[in-house]
């Protein structure tokens, strides 16, 4: 198993907290957690992202947001990012990590799953939406990794 898994957006309060919460739920032998590479350290989840997340069944645990660093991306075996931009720019600062950073759409064509931030409820929807699907096709590449 691949462990531990991080996953990553810009704010760490939409997609990568969501994210989290679904690896969480569906390897729960993963240590799963989250970071954003411009943070809005320290707030919880989006209302809007909480509540498309609950009414797909994610269990939500608090959450802090908090800034990716060189610790934290060192500390994970992956990297799961939302979109192509994040993959770029951890290429760019922090290019030790780009072998273990994939997108989280990796297996949907390389898919980007667009921020939702201040977007409205439905685009957050959307987005817990094509999160789950993602998480639907990481897990058994993930699970198959068991050994």
């Amino acid at each position: 198993m691949v462990s531990p898994i991080l996953c990553v957006c810009t704010g760490n309060i939409c997609r990568s907290p969501v994210a989290e919460a679904a690896l969480r739920a569906a390897l729960p032998d993963c240590q799963v957690s989250s970071a954003g590479l411009h943070a809005l350290t320290g707030h919880g989840i989006d209302p809007d992202s909480a509540a498309a997340a609950r009414q797909r069944d994610i269990p939500l645990m608090d959450h802090a947001a908090r800034q990716f660093t060189t610790q934290i991306g060192a500390a994970a075996e992956l990297i799961l990012v939302m979109d192509r931009s994040h993959r770029d720019e951890i290429a760019g600062r922090w290019p030790q990590f780009s072998g273990k950073t994939m997108l989280l759409g990796h297996f949907e064509n390389g898919k980007d799953i667009p921020d939702p931030y201040r977007m409205g409820a439905d685009m957050h929807q959307r987005a817990v939406d094509m999160i789950l699907d993602s998480v639907a096709f990481w897990v058994p590449q993930l699970d198959a990794m068991r050994g």
